[in-house]
């Protein structure tokens, strides 16, 4: 019998190497996003990372943001086996379920979720959504990706399909596509574009803006 998809078989630099092997141009977004962050920070603020895996994007804003903004950086992930051992002390990585209702987003100008609402159901979905704006300063800003279902059933099967050709150029075998494939299936609930775009905007964002779109992957900067 074939080993299922799980999450907790990684450690989180294979987790890393994982997720840029499995999503089309995942290396050009994340090389977007300092420069892109680098425009809401607010000095002595905390920016936040809502299923940080392996904590690698909190890492690198800590290098690229001037020293001089004196931020803190935290990270929240339900699996812990992800999470870094050794953080800096500016970046604090904590074993949290962000959905937990008791959970608080302190002074924050910038909050980041990558690809972590789509393993959520749809009603704490929105709760959560709500939450980050409702804690953001005013013309704060929430990082958004995730991957979205397409609104038409001919580019979803392109897309798709297309996506696959991308994970066996970057070296996954087709028996681990197809695994994770049918196994995800039960635990990720994507949406189209329209449908996260309207949670955004119901939540109160002014702005709703793509920034990244590779296949069904997308990126949004919202801002409060």
């Amino acid at each position: 019998m074939k080993e299922k998809f799980s999450f907790d078989g990684f450690a989180p630099e294979d987790f890393e190497k994982h997720i840029r092997q499995s999503i089309p141009n995942y290396s050009g977004m994340r090389s977007l996003i300092p420069a892109i962050a680098e425009n809401f920070v607010i000095k002595n603020t905390n920016i936040y990372d809502l299923g940080t895996s392996s904590g690698d994007l909190l890492c690198e804003l800590e290098d690229y943001l001037a020293d001089s903004l004196e931020l803190s950086y935290i990270g929240y992930d339900i699996a812990d086996n992800l999470l870094p051992s050794m953080p800096s002390k500016d970046i604090n990585f904590y074993k949290r379920d962000v959905t937990d209702e008791s959970l608080q987003l302190f002074n924050t100008s910038l909050i980041f979720s990558l690809f972590t609402l789509q393993f959520i159901d749809l009603d704490k979905r929105v709760k959560l959504i709500q939450k980050v704006y409702d804690s953001l300063s005013k013309r704060g800003c929430f990082l958004v990706c995730e991957k979205i279902y397409s609104s038409e059933g001919i580019t979803e099967d392109i897309f798709t399909f297309s996506n696959y050709e991308s994970k066996i150029a970057n070296g996954l075998s087709a028996d681990e596509i197809l695994i994770k494939q049918t196994d995800l299936k039960s635990i990720m609930k994507p949406l189209t574009q329209i449908e996260n775009e309207q949670l955004f905007k119901d939540a109160g964002f002014r702005v709703v803006e793509v920034f990244f779109k590779s296949l069904n992957f997308i990126g949004w900067v919202l801002i409060k």
